[in-house]
């Protein structure tokens, strides 16, 4: 591994900490994400990892972005599919749903601010039809995009695999 990707890491456990250490993290290791090749909470750490990044790569470009806010809102963007009616959900529900239940869990066990609801409410767009309020909500869109790309790829590539 090699450092910027370490230091990615390290940067994302400072800021998220809290909530990677939480029982709700917890049960996110637990349940399976994109094909069962993953979990909620590897996807939600990896999405913050690149989430980071494109907010670095940004701000090199005088493009403000909250980092804090942004990988506070990664990690927990998926949150709401810990929730058995909503994993049990057909695909096509889940992709409804799991954002509303996600910003309500993040509001209520960690107290997030409304800019991290809010970019976790609208993290499906397009699918979710209402866009981002936020340079965090769309880092948020784009970092799980690239996440879910890169997962799927993995897993169902056959020169991809390790």
């Amino acid at each position: 591994m090699n450092a910027t990707r370490q230091q990615l890491q390290k940067d994302v456990m400072s800021i998220g900490e809290d909530i990677v250490l939480s029982e709700r993290f917890e049960k996110a290791w637990r349940v399976p994400h994109h094909h069962k090749k993953g979990t909620i909470a590897q996807h939600s750490l990896d999405t913050a990892g690149y989430a980071l990044r494109i907010s670095r790569w940004l701000s090199r470009r005088g493009v403000s972005v909250n980092e804090r806010e942004t990988v506070r809102a990664s990690l927990l963007h998926d949150i709401g599919m810990t929730e058995d009616e909503v994993f049990l959900s057909p695909s096509r529900i889940k992709a409804y749903t799991h954002p509303q239940e996600g910003s309500r869990i993040a509001r209520e066990e960690f107290g997030v601010s409304e800019l991290q609801a809010d970019a976790i409410l609208r993290h499906m767009w397009p699918i979710g039809h209402i866009p981002p309020h936020s340079i965090e909500g769309w880092v948020l869109v784009a970092a799980d995009k690239c996440c879910s790309i890169h997962e799927i790829h993995r897993a169902f590539a056959p020169w991809a695999r390790r």
